[in-house]
């Protein structure tokens, strides 16, 4: 903690350790499951979590799950040393809701055990554990951006015209911008042709994400980059 002019406190750079990243999204779902009137499970939502962490080459190598139990650990030592005032307050608030109030220490050990527990039993088989709709949330942000800009506000008739000004809005700088985007349709489209359980949750969030929708996007896509970004284009 830091002191501003005259005194006032000013945000910890330690902070930004439990206020935003992977322990916040634990207890975020924690606090989900305890007012879902037994409609999610806490097991089940830490193996979605952790099959989030397991699918994607940049979480694994940025922060792999044992961080995240550590990040726990670590604001149970801080609080039982009396450091809580090193853990951001929105964090503590979310602590003290998830425990009840007492014995916040032993909860944030309970928790880094369990998701190390989990992490040791979890299954990424979407048959065995169906995938949910804030995991396509998650996962397909880029996609749904997309959707959000140029498909929802009914400017264009068809799929193609929305792709097409999407495209030319950002021409010639399309790597960045087309890039997840396909790479997230592309995951969406074999997850569709997986099974139809597979690809349910993305439907629910995104009903225009038919396989039929997806591959004509990613049709679009790569005609695009191949006939107006190859070696020979004037």
């Amino acid at each position: 903690m830091r002191l501003g002019q005259k005194g006032s406190v000013l945000q910890s750079f330690t902070w930004s350790a439990f206020d935003r990243g992977p322990a916040d999204r634990v207890l975020d779902i924690v606090l989900k499951c305890q007012e879902s009137a037994g409609e999610r499970e806490l097991e089940g939502e830490l193996a979605r979590f952790i099959r989030l962490i397991r699918w994607s080459n940049e979480a694994q190598w940025l922060c792999p799950v044992t961080t995240v139990s550590a990040l726990l650990d670590l604001a149970a030592e801080l609080w039982g040393a009396g450091l809580d005032r090193l853990i951001a307050p929105t964090f503590r608030e979310k602590v003290d809701r998830a425990s009840g109030g007492s014995d916040q220490v032993g909860y944030l050990n309970m928790l880094a055990g369990t998701v190390r527990a989990v992490e040791g039993r979890a299954t990424t088989d979407i048959g065995e554990l169906p995938f949910s709709e804030w995991e396509s949330e998650v996962e397909f942000r880029r996609l749904q951006g997309f959707s959000g800009n140029w498909l929802d506000d009914a400017e264009y008739e068809t799929l193609d015209e929305c792709v097409t000004a999407a495209i030319d809005s950002e021409h010639p700088y399309c790597a960045e911008y087309l890039g997840p985007i396909s790479a997230e349709a592309q995951t969406a489209l074999v997850r569709k042709l997986q099974s139809p359980e597979a690809g349910a949750s993305l439907g629910r969030i995104m009903p225009w994400a038919t396989a039929d929708a997806l591959g004509r996007l990613l049709d679009i896509i790569n005609d695009h980059m191949r006939h107006a970004h190859s070696p020979d284009c004037p």
